[in-house]
């Protein structure tokens, strides 16, 4: 600096000399995954959330359809799922320069299938027979799938419907 004042001493004078520290800009994004998917209902499923710049600490908020669901967790679990469900993650990221935060990650439609109830009755083509005489016996499934292993007389045999 220089002063227009008279007498002054040192003029030109300078100043302190002040080191800055810029640190980049750091944008922040969260991806989720499921554990499973296209599952029967009351399955178990863990969702794993992987964030990009978030910092040592992040918030995690898990989301269900929009509403608030878990703990403030990288993972959230839950056996209540139903048919097309969409989980999300928000994440807080609180390192140094975040760009893009809140971040919200990918969503996960759940694909849940119902349980549903096995049975099997069997028929005769004769019941009131003599010893010896061939009897033919019908099974008919229900909720038996595609493949069905049918068992009689000790022997197991595979059928395809």
């Amino acid at each position: 600096m220089t002063s227009s004042l008279s007498c002054v001493l040192s003029s030109p004078a300078s100043s302190n000399i002040i080191l800055m520290s810029v640190s980049p800009n750091l944008p922040v994004s969260v991806s989720i995954a499921a554990d499973d998917n296209n599952i029967c209902a009351g399955t178990n499923v863990t969702f794993t959330a992987t964030p990009t710049n978030g910092g040592v600490a992040p918030v995690y908020q898990w989301k269900l359809n929009g509403a608030n669901v878990g703990s403030n967790s990288a993972t959230y679990s839950s056996t209540a799922f139903v048919n097309g469900d969409i989980i999300i993650c928000e994440l807080t990221s609180n390192a140094v320069c975040p760009t893009g935060n809140p971040a919200t990650s990918n969503s996960v439609v759940m694909v849940v299938n119902p349980n549903l109830p096995v049975s099997v009755s069997i028929s005769a083509d004769n019941n009131n027979i003599c010893a010896g005489t061939n009897v033919t016996f019908t099974a008919v499934p229900t909720n038996g799938g595609a493949d069905l292993f049918i068992s009689g007389n000790g022997e197991c045999r595979r059928c395809h419907l």
